[in-house]
């Protein structure tokens, strides 16, 4: 595997694992603001104070998708790229690294 391989794979798993992380932590923003909506309505706080809180939830929300697509894209394109690695880079460490992001992510997008 030649430098120029050897950068663009790190380029490329490390774009996954942020995405991976990205999409974790949407997910746990969305279930924290769901959380704290049930608990300003059964509070009954002011009115305003929970459609703030609401607005913030579906901004959450909505960034579930698109990082999940982009986390998908990532994942073929590391691939793809991995694929195409001639065989005297199968025991190169970086593609382990990146192996084991690509199996990392995949469980995350189930």
């Amino acid at each position: 595997m030649d430098a120029a391989d050897l950068r663009l794979l790190k380029i490329k798993t490390g774009s996954l694992n942020r995405l991976k992380k990205e999409l974790g932590l949407y997910k746990q923003e969305e279930e924290q603001e769901r959380q704290k909506v049930a608990r300003m309505k059964s509070e009954n706080a002011d009115y305003h104070d929970i459609k703030h809180a609401e607005n913030v939830l579906e901004e959450a929300t909505r960034m579930i998708p698109d990082t999940r697509q982009r986390l998908e894209g990532a994942l073929q394109d590391l691939s793809n790229f991995m694929s195409g690695l001639k065989e005297e880079a199968a025991s190169a460490e970086e593609l382990a690294t990146a192996k084991e992001a690509a199996s990392a992510a995949q469980l995350a997008l189930q």
